[in-house]
């Protein structure tokens, strides 16, 4: 009896799901950052072994990475399945199709935002993606970005913090202390991973109305509708409808988000009618239809 592997690899965690031919769940396993681009090579290895450590040997395996960006890197994603799991029929494609592959059947554009974010849909080519391009030059509407926005808060006005920024700091950082703050940043080896751990803390201030929060709310999600509405108008045009599916951290934090992301979507395509939902589905199960896919493509 086949065995199906999924992988979820992100900047923040690494996610495997086992299972047969009969759906039976046979291991589950999490670990750190699998980031192809950002997490040094050791410690990716170092989580991978940990988070696949007990899982049975697999017939099919898709890895679905973030930070896959090029063939050249496609090949090293595959190169680290293959050693976890000699013998198996392996396939690594970006994070952002087993988002994709665990959305509803009827969604038309996929939007990720959680440490990083981008918008995907499904076209002749395979899946398509607009956004993305890391923290330096994108993620708009990420969890770095609106963590960016509550550290920036906290140093500029650390008087005026609210408790929950202040415990989060506290959380983070282990000190209020801007001389230990900023170094602990810029000495990271996954910064926007540390930074994106602030996300909470603005979402509960959103949600108690402070001012800032409210404005990074209303900021970022303006930059993530207009990267959506591109999208939508350059690989999706026609049509009176637009379902959108939404996964990552982001939308978990406050139902704030999603709500400020519906409005600014609608009122950049007037002509559609837009439906936004969360996923009900992990992306690692994504990954895990990516597998079974395999199989069918291979018989």
């Amino acid at each position: 009896m086949s065995v199906y592997v999924g992988l979820d690899c992100g900047g923040s965690s690494s996610r495997v799901l086992a299972i047969d031919e009969r759906g039976n769940v046979l291991f589950q396993g999490q670990s750190g950052a699998a980031n192809l681009v950002s997490t040094p090579e050791n410690r990716l290895r170092k989580n991978l072994a940990h988070a696949t450590e007990g899982c049975p040997p697999a017939h099919y395996v898709c890895g679905c990475f973030a930070g896959l960006i090029s063939d050249e890197v496609r090949r090293r994603g595959e190169d680290f399945l293959r050693s976890f799991f000699p013998g198996a029929t392996v396939r690594a494609e970006p994070d952002y199709t087993a988002a994709f592959y665990a959305s509803p059947a009827e969604t038309d554009v996929c939007v990720i935002a959680g440490t990083g974010s981008l918008v995907c849909s499904k076209s002749a080519r395979g899946i398509v993606k607009s956004g993305g391009r890391g923290y330096i030059l994108g993620d708009v509407g990420s969890g770095y970005q609106y963590g960016r926005d509550a550290v920036m808060r906290f140093l500029d006005e650390p008087e005026a913090a609210s408790p929950a920024l202040r415990a989060a700091i506290r959380d983070v950082f282990g000190s209020e202390d801007e001389s230990v703050i900023i170094p602990m940043v810029y000495k990271a080896q996954t910064p926007a991973t540390m930074i994106a751990k602030m996300l909470k803390a603005l979402a509960a201030d959103a949600k108690n109305g402070e001012p800032y929060a409210l404005i990074s709310v209303e900021r970022h999600c303006e930059d993530l509708a207009q990267v959506i509405q591109r999208h939508v108008r350059r690989n999706i045009p026609g049509g009176d409808a637009l379902n959108l599916s939404l996964a990552g951290g982001v939308w978990k934090a406050a139902p704030v988000f999603k709500d400020v992301l519906t409005a600014k979507v609608q009122a950049g395509l007037p002509e559609r009618r837009v439906t936004v939902q969360r996923i009900t589905r992990p992306p690692l199960h994504g990954a895990v239809e990516l597998a079974k896919e395999m199989s069918s493509i291979g018989n």
